[in-house]
């Protein structure tokens, strides 16, 4: 189960004797009380080690340390029969919205839950993009157990999807999340009693006549009874126990609810950033944003699995800042899909972008990294 993040130096240590916790349906149903909300602070390409502990049966204490915090989003829920997509979503039982606006448009997400007493069930999105002369809504509809409940030490669950990409070809999806560890959490909000998740997800891909190439990535998080959560992203994709390279943390909790409609960014990137598309899976439209440090020339385009450019969804000058645009995959098949980022920051156009480590890339002639080019894989499932 993720909502999400803040600051993390985990330190495993067994010193205050916390009880083991479970986390029941209804506390999950306090997280989506109306007049409240998620907040979340990320803090992204670091360069340090935490402690995550380990699998175990005893307690254990995890710290998470002092780190330069940006407000990345707030979500405030909603009863699905307040949002003008309820009947798009008839079994949704609670509702989210977040909203922001940037540079003359805004942008709009309602995302729908079912919970009942043993289960949270994600189904699906509403997205509204208002800017001049368009007003636009995009739909995700999905039925995907994301949680089991009651959630407690020790309990497992798995989730395998099979996604077909032409005749012989599919691309398989299994995810196992294991609670495997518990103890002390403290964040900037006090010490709570929590429960560590760790997910193991396997992605196999499979064309007629050639091996299969498999990609494995473990990921790590933390929740308490109260709302906090913790978010991890590790440098290495299968990382073992004790202290791991850490590149990103995310910090939620729990909110007071606004009134307003559109919540600001509050500050402008610090780094450039190309974020995963949401949703992924898609069908047929889904949402990609790019974060600016500075003004550049960008180019944001999508290629099919071998190599083949289908679209330029955006190109030219443009602001420091946060950027989303939108891509329909309706007229192509079920497939992995890229989508390429590149960034010429408008002082050195004399750059050539290269892809190079960490998203990194530098003039082909001085390899100055002062250009920015990313890749990342997206899945359309018709």
């Amino acid at each position: 189960m993720r909502i999400v993040t803040v600051v993390l130096c985990v330190l495993c240590a067994v010193s205050f004797s916390f009880s083991q916790i479970t986390i029941t349906s209804t506390d999950v149903q306090a997280l989506y009380a109306v007049n409240k909300g998620w907040r979340s602070l990320q803090s992204q390409t670091l360069s340090i080690s935490m402690n995550i502990g380990s699998s175990s049966s005893s307690s254990q204490t995890w710290i998470v340390p002092t780190v330069a915090w940006a407000d990345t989003m707030r979500n405030d829920n909603l009863v699905p029969s307040a949002t003008p997509y309820a009947s798009r979503f008839p079994r949704a039982t609670h509702a989210q919205r977040s909203s922001y606006s940037y540079s003359g448009t805004i942008y709009t997400s309602y995302h729908y839950v079912r919970l009942t007493t043993d289960s949270l069930i994600d189904l699906g999105s509403a997205s509204r993009v208002q800017e001049s002369g368009k007003d636009t809504t995009y739909y995700n509809m999905n039925y995907l157990v994301t949680t089991l409940l009651p959630v407690t030490f020790g309990k497992t669950s798995s989730r395998r999807d099979s996604i077909p990409i032409f005749a012989g070809a599919y691309i398989i999806q299994r995810s196992t999340e294991t609670v495997d560890a518990f103890g002390s959490l403290t964040v900037p909000a006090g010490t709570f009693q929590a429960l560590r998740t760790k997910e193991v997800s396997i992605s196999e891909t499979t064309y007629p006549g050639v091996p299969a190439t498999k990609d494995t990535s473990t990921y790590y998080s933390w929740m308490t009874k109260e709302g906090y959560q913790i978010d991890i992203t590790t440098k290495d994709r299968n990382p073992g126990s004790g202290s791991i390279p850490i590149t990103t943390i995310t910090y939620s909790y729990l909110v007071a609810g606004s009134t307003g409609i559109a919540d600001q960014w509050i500050s402008l990137p610090t780094d450039y950033e190309l974020y995963q598309n949401y949703p992924n899976p898609f069908n047929p439209t889904t949402a990609i944003s790019f974060s600016l440090p500075k003004a550049g020339d960008v180019a944001l385009k999508v290629f099919d699995a071998l190599g083949q450019e289908l679209a330029t969804i955006a190109s030219g000058e443009r602001a420091a800042g946060l950027h989303t645009f939108h891509w329909s995959g309706e007229a192509y098949p079920s497939g992995i899909y890229f989508y390429r980022l590149s960034v010429v920051p408008s002082a050195r156009r004399d750059l050539v972008p290269t892809e190079g480590r960490n998203g990194q890339a530098g003039d082909a002639s001085t390899g100055s990294a002062r250009a920015y080019v990313e890749t990342k894989k997206m899945i359309l499932l018709r």
